[in-house]
């Protein structure tokens, strides 16, 4: 059929027809033939012939048809033969009244048979007509499931929808927030790849210079923001706390949790400058989607395997690990702080030099800080494991330490915050507590989170060296107090009382300076429980609320419970409920939130829902620390396990 009209001359001459007939079709034939052959711009989408090359042939068989046609008689042939080129020749509007009179005399098998047939020849390709740039846009509605379909049509379409700009949207969309549409979030890139590309860039563009004669940063050192980890990004580790009987050599936890990087980006950087001899290659950005994805469903299936690090002889009270580094860290009642390989399980050294239990630690790329119930604070080499200083000041043991280029804080069993200035060389005195301090955490604007035995959180001003909010809501001690690293975005506080972002960059957030006391007030305590309530549906059903930036204050308690503050107003968001024992580690990112307890268990959380997701098992005691990445999850246990649950594409 697609070439009835070309061949519509052709045909009338393998017609038998009488003389009468012949002069009134020639008439007919050679007054439409020429303008409809000859002038492609009337010619439709199926039978242009600049298009039929391009497209997909019918589903329509017309071979079959010409079978069927040899096996009828001359006069049955030539007559249907007349039909066909009487069509072929006629112009648009008699076309058209053909038509309704053939359907006029059809019946009702013939009309059957005229809807399965046009249904498929009504389809167009619009990729082989329309402009490039139009069908992108159009590809670029289509979600990734319908990209993945779509690629499997033809070759024009593949080449479409592989598109590396329309996955690169799919990436920023998706990776490292959750979709408002689908309600789907990805984790970050893998930080083991972006190192290694990293450390091969700096090698080939770097001039041969000895180490020690080297000025040029490494790369990481550029790309990356001053703090206390350079490449511990997502990667955030949480220290946890545990909460002990009133022993004098034992005490309640600590905890250190690394801070999100804020420069990450998912654009590609600009590509380095030509060198002879360097080949690099960049991934598209579907397969990056695919590897996200795969990591994702994991999560959310549960599906995992888990390794166990053997080697401390009594219980792990804190952790911290990094991917692209390939290490463990952590630090127990054994007096010992130990470093692994994070694949092998292999110890790769033991560092020794506490007098009593390790209850916090940190690291960077090339110094490794821990705190002990011995009331110091020690600095080590990472890399060689020397102990460069011991930092003396607190009358009572070491609970939680955390750091950043210019800053450490320490909280102390002396109820006291020591805040050490590195540049300056100074050490301040922060009081206010009246129990211990389980938990320290620098965050923006030169501020500090603390989390203690007398049930509360504080906000403190570095500055004025002041407590400037109380949060007072849980009814055990709190272990652990997190604040929302510079960036943090989330879907917590609802459309209905979401804060003016655009306003908050402008003026800039700064709590007052008089001290504030928030407490739980029972309309408070009415609007959290009808968040548990919605914590319970899924995920997508909060995706509709307005997302903000506003700071949160994530804290949890010997009370099984684990509390999200508005740090700004000092309300409480969202109690999370599920542990059936006090809660002693906790970590959390852009998409879950992960607790450990007293119970022997670790609960995932959906973090803008709050829903739990689901318990792991497995430990023989209580769950002391947590460090989430992602790809793992790192548990320390009071049984002397460190286990890693590894969500990862394998």
């Amino acid at each position: 059929m697609e070439s009835a009209q070309s061949n519509a001359q052709s045909n009338i001459d393998k017609m038998d027809i009488t003389e009468d007939q012949a002069p009134s079709i020639h008439d007919f034939l050679s007054r439409h033939i020429p303008p409809q052959v000859t002038n492609t711009r009337k010619l439709c989408y199926r039978h242009r012939p600049d298009l039929i090359k391009k497209r997909m042939p019918d589903a329509f068989d017309f071979s079959l048809v010409q079978k069927q046609m040899e096996e009828l008689g001359t006069n049955d042939r030539a007559a249907i033969t007349h039909i066909w080129s009487l069509f072929s020749a006629a112009p648009a509007d008699q076309r058209m009244l053909i038509l309704k009179g053939l359907l006029s005399t059809c019946c009702m098998p013939q009309l059957s048979f005229l809807h399965d047939e046009i249904k498929p020849l009504l389809r167009i390709d619009f990729v082989s007509i329309l402009p490039h740039e139009v069908s992108l846009q159009i590809f670029s509605y289509m979600d990734a499931k319908s990209l993945c379909h779509a690629a499997q049509v033809s070759q024009s379409w593949r080449s479409l929808a592989d598109d590396d700009a329309l996955w690169h949207r799919m990436c920023e969309q998706h990776i490292d927030k959750k979709c408002t549409k689908c309600g789907w979030g990805l984790p970050l890139l893998d930080k083991k790849r972006q190192t290694v590309r990293k450390r091969s860039l700096t090698t080939s563009f770097q001039p041969s210079t000895s180490p020690s004669s080297s000025s040029t940063p490494p790369v990481d050192s550029l790309r990356t923001p001053c703090g206390p980890t350079t490449y511990q990004d997502k990667e955030s580790d949480i220290n946890s706390n545990k909460r002990l009987k009133a022993d004098s050599t034992t005490t309640t936890s600590s905890s250190s949790f690394d801070s999100f990087s804020n420069e990450s980006s998912l654009r590609p950087p600009p590509p380095p400058p030509a060198t002879q001899g360097v080949i690099l290659r960049r991934r598209p950005w579907k397969e990056v989607y695919s590897e996200r994805l795969k990591v994702e469903r994991n999560w959310r299936n549960n599906k995992y395997t888990v390794r166990t690090l053997a080697g401390h002889t009594d219980g792990v009270m804190c952790v911290q690990f990094c991917d692209s580094s390939n290490i463990v860290i952590t630090g127990g009642y054994d007096k010992t702080i130990r470093i692994f390989n994070m694949e092998t399980g292999e110890l790769i050294r033991s560092l020794k030099g506490h007098t009593r239990c390790i209850r916090a630690l940190q690291f960077d790329e090339t110094k490794l800080v821990s705190g002990s119930m011995d009331a110091t604070v020690k600095i080590w080499d990472r890399h060689t494991g020397e102990c460069i200083r011991t930092l003396e000041g607190h009358t009572g043991g070491v609970l939680s330490l955390h750091f950043d280029c210019r800053l450490m804080v320490s909280g102390s069993t002396d109820h006291t915050i020591r805040v050490w200035n590195f540049q300056a060389g100074e050490c301040s005195t922060l009081t206010g507590h009246t129990e211990w301090v389980n938990s320290v955490r620098l965050c923006p604007q030169n501020m500090l989170v603390s989390g203690s035995d007398d049930s509360t959180v504080r906000l403190w001003d570095l500055q004025t060296r002041t407590c400037i909010r109380e949060f007072k809501g849980h009814v055990g001690q709190v272990q652990i107090a997190l604040p929302s690293p510079k960036g943090f975005t989330h879907r917590l506080l609802g459309e209905e009382v979401a804060i003016d972002t655009s306003q908050r960059r402008t003026n800039g957030f700064r709590p007052g300076c008089d001290t504030t006391t928030t407490t739980e007030t029972p309309s408070t305590t009415l609007t959290t429980t009808t968040a548990n309530e919605s914590a319970r549906k899924p995920a997508s059903d909060n995706k509709s609320a307005a997302l903000s930036d506003a700071p949160i204050i994530v804290s949890a308690s010997l009370d099984n419970t684990v509390k999200i503050w508005n740090m700004e107003t000092g309300a409480c968001l969202r109690t999370l409920f599920g542990h059936v024992e006090g809660v002693w580690g906790l970590a959390y990112d852009t998409l879950r939130l992960v607790s450990g307890s007293h119970d022997k268990t670790i609960r995932v959380f959906d973090m803008d829902s709050g829903r739990c997701m689901y318990a792991l098992e497995g430990h023989n005691g209580p769950v002391t620390a947590i460090a989430l990445g992602d790809t793992k999850i790192v548990s320390c246990s009071d049984d002397g396990d460190v286990r890693i649950w590894d969500y990862g594409a394998h």
